[in-house]
């Protein structure tokens, strides 16, 4: 180590030994980093070995009713009847879903638009639970911290 520090003039940028709380601090938000990504990466690999694709009929009805929230507005949204849906009577979609993936969905779209971050809407809906399963590691971790 005496080597390595005579070489470079950085001395102070070298990792000096930490206290007991600060490993203890790097070591959870390590672990909880691994957690997170590993999540990431479990929701991941069907696209990574199958591609970018909606695989069954409820995630292309979500698919669906989120393009037509992001095309047309929530208002139109709300009052619209789906004659693809339950056909052939049709479905009214704005009275009969819980629309908090979609308008979720269409959220993040529209801020990734915002900051000129342009990507198609089936995109976000394919990579939004690889993202939401790495949120809940964070949420899972904050709701059982004070248990011991």
């Amino acid at each position: 180590m005496d080597a390595l520090t005579s070489i470079l003039p950085f001395k102070q940028l070298l990792p000096q030994k930490l206290s007991y709380d600060k490993q203890e601090t790097f070591l959870k938000l390590f672990i909880l980093a691994s957690a997170g990504i590993l999540a990431f990466a479990t929701r991941l690999f069907s696209v990574l070995r199958y591609e970018s694709v909606i695989h069954e009929f409820d995630p292309y009805f979500n698919y669906r009713t989120t393009k037509f929230l992001t095309d047309e507005g929530f208002y139109s949204f709300h009052n619209w009847f789906d004659d693809r849906a339950w056909y052939p009577l049709g479905r009214i979609i704005g009275g009969t879903i819980y629309p908090g993936l979609m308008v979720t969905s269409a959220a993040l779209y529209h801020a990734l638009r915002w900051f000129h971050i342009t990507i198609d809407i089936r995109n976000v809906c394919v990579f939004l639970a690889p993202l939401f399963s790495s949120f809940t590691v964070i949420v899972t971790y904050l709701l059982t911290k004070e248990l011991r």
